[in-house]
Protein backbone atom coordinates (compact mmCIF):
# COMPACT_ATOMS: atom_id res chain seq x y z
CA UNK A 1 0.00 0.00 0.00
CA UNK A 2 1.77 3.05 -1.24
CA UNK A 3 0.70 6.41 -0.18
CA UNK A 4 1.62 9.19 -2.44
CA UNK A 5 1.20 12.71 -1.44
CA UNK A 6 0.18 15.07 -4.17
CA UNK A 7 2.36 17.78 -2.64
CA UNK A 8 5.53 15.75 -3.01
CA UNK A 9 7.84 16.86 -5.75
CA UNK A 10 9.92 14.47 -7.79
CA UNK A 11 13.64 14.34 -7.11
CA UNK A 12 14.40 16.12 -10.36
CA UNK A 13 12.30 19.09 -9.29
CA UNK A 14 14.04 19.53 -5.95
CA UNK A 15 16.94 21.35 -7.50
CA UNK A 16 16.30 24.70 -9.12
CA UNK A 17 17.12 24.69 -12.77
CA UNK A 18 20.30 26.44 -13.49
CA UNK A 19 20.97 27.82 -16.89
CA UNK A 20 24.37 26.28 -17.38
CA UNK A 21 25.75 26.79 -20.80
CA UNK A 22 28.18 24.18 -22.06
CA UNK A 23 31.75 25.35 -21.82
CA UNK A 24 33.06 26.02 -25.29
CA UNK A 25 36.56 24.69 -25.92
CA UNK A 26 39.34 27.22 -25.86
CA UNK A 27 41.13 28.10 -29.06
CA UNK A 28 44.53 28.08 -27.34
CA UNK A 29 45.47 24.52 -28.38
CA UNK A 30 44.52 25.33 -31.97
CA UNK A 31 46.74 28.42 -32.02
CA UNK A 32 49.60 26.55 -30.35
CA UNK A 33 49.23 23.67 -32.79
CA UNK A 34 49.37 25.96 -35.79
CA UNK A 35 52.49 27.66 -34.42
CA UNK A 36 54.19 24.32 -33.81
CA UNK A 37 53.26 23.11 -37.29
CA UNK A 38 54.73 26.32 -38.75
CA UNK A 39 57.86 25.68 -36.67
CA UNK A 40 58.14 22.14 -38.02
CA UNK A 41 57.66 23.23 -41.61
CA UNK A 42 60.19 26.06 -41.29
CA UNK A 43 62.70 23.67 -39.74
CA UNK A 44 62.21 21.05 -42.42
CA UNK A 45 62.62 23.72 -45.11
CA UNK A 46 65.75 25.15 -43.50
CA UNK A 47 67.50 21.86 -42.79
CA UNK A 48 66.58 20.23 -46.09
CA UNK A 49 68.10 23.27 -47.79
CA UNK A 50 71.29 22.66 -45.80
CA UNK A 51 71.23 19.02 -46.90
CA UNK A 52 70.88 20.08 -50.54
CA UNK A 53 74.13 22.07 -50.57
CA UNK A 54 76.85 20.38 -52.56
CA UNK A 55 80.60 20.87 -52.43
CA UNK A 56 80.72 23.31 -55.37
CA UNK A 57 78.35 25.68 -53.58
CA UNK A 58 80.29 25.44 -50.34
CA UNK A 59 83.60 26.01 -52.12
CA UNK A 60 82.39 29.44 -53.27
CA UNK A 61 81.59 30.63 -49.74
CA UNK A 62 84.52 29.06 -47.90
CA UNK A 63 87.66 31.23 -47.87
CA UNK A 64 90.85 29.72 -49.27
CA UNK A 65 92.70 29.93 -45.95
CA UNK A 66 89.86 28.37 -43.91
CA UNK A 67 90.98 25.86 -41.26
CA UNK A 68 88.26 23.43 -42.41
CA UNK A 69 87.95 21.67 -45.73
CA UNK A 70 84.87 21.68 -47.94
CA UNK A 71 84.27 17.99 -47.27
CA UNK A 72 84.40 18.52 -43.50
CA UNK A 73 81.97 21.42 -43.74
CA UNK A 74 79.63 19.36 -45.89
CA UNK A 75 79.69 16.47 -43.41
CA UNK A 76 78.91 18.87 -40.55
CA UNK A 77 75.99 20.31 -42.51
CA UNK A 78 74.66 16.83 -43.32
CA UNK A 79 74.82 15.81 -39.66
CA UNK A 80 73.15 19.01 -38.50
CA UNK A 81 70.59 18.75 -41.30
CA UNK A 82 69.53 15.24 -40.31
CA UNK A 83 69.26 16.18 -36.63
CA UNK A 84 67.36 19.36 -37.52
CA UNK A 85 64.89 17.47 -39.71
CA UNK A 86 64.23 14.95 -36.94
CA UNK A 87 63.62 17.77 -34.43
CA UNK A 88 61.32 19.46 -36.95
CA UNK A 89 59.28 16.27 -37.28
CA UNK A 90 58.82 16.22 -33.50
CA UNK A 91 57.63 19.85 -33.59
CA UNK A 92 55.25 18.98 -36.41
CA UNK A 93 53.89 16.01 -34.47
CA UNK A 94 53.47 18.17 -31.36
CA UNK A 95 51.46 20.65 -33.41
CA UNK A 96 49.19 17.95 -34.78
CA UNK A 97 48.38 16.51 -31.34
CA UNK A 98 47.84 20.02 -29.99
CA UNK A 99 45.23 20.71 -32.66
CA UNK A 100 43.57 17.37 -31.87
CA UNK A 101 43.78 18.19 -28.11
CA UNK A 102 45.05 14.69 -27.38
CA UNK A 103 48.51 14.22 -25.86
CA UNK A 104 49.49 17.28 -23.84
CA UNK A 105 52.91 15.81 -22.98
CA UNK A 106 53.75 15.13 -26.60
CA UNK A 107 52.73 18.68 -27.53
CA UNK A 108 55.06 20.01 -24.80
CA UNK A 109 57.92 17.80 -26.04
CA UNK A 110 57.28 18.99 -29.60
CA UNK A 111 57.41 22.60 -28.44
CA UNK A 112 60.64 22.07 -26.51
CA UNK A 113 62.36 20.25 -29.37
CA UNK A 114 61.01 22.86 -31.78
CA UNK A 115 63.15 25.45 -30.00
CA UNK A 116 66.21 23.77 -31.52
CA UNK A 117 64.96 23.79 -35.10
CA UNK A 118 66.16 27.39 -35.51
CA UNK A 119 64.51 28.08 -38.86
CA UNK A 120 65.29 31.12 -40.99
CA UNK A 121 66.55 33.95 -38.79
CA UNK A 122 65.49 32.10 -35.60
CA UNK A 123 61.85 32.42 -36.65
CA UNK A 124 61.27 28.72 -36.00
CA UNK A 125 62.57 28.99 -32.45
CA UNK A 126 60.43 32.04 -31.74
CA UNK A 127 57.23 30.46 -33.04
CA UNK A 128 58.03 27.29 -31.10
CA UNK A 129 58.53 29.28 -27.89
CA UNK A 130 55.19 31.03 -28.28
CA UNK A 131 53.47 27.74 -29.13
CA UNK A 132 55.12 26.04 -26.14
CA UNK A 133 53.90 28.73 -23.76
CA UNK A 134 50.36 28.51 -25.11
CA UNK A 135 50.35 24.69 -24.85
CA UNK A 136 51.65 24.89 -21.29
CA UNK A 137 48.90 27.26 -20.13
CA UNK A 138 46.14 25.32 -21.88
CA UNK A 139 46.66 21.95 -20.19
CA UNK A 140 43.02 21.76 -19.05
CA UNK A 141 41.84 21.84 -22.68
CA UNK A 142 43.56 18.53 -23.47
CA UNK A 143 42.01 15.10 -22.88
Amino acid sequence: MEMSDSNETPITDSYPEQNQQPISPSSKPLIAGVLLIVTGLLGIFTWSSALALDSSMLQNVLPADAPISVEQLQSILVTCGIIGCILSIFALTGGIVAIKRKAWGLAIVGGILGLFTIGPMFLGSITSLVGLIIVAISKKDFQ
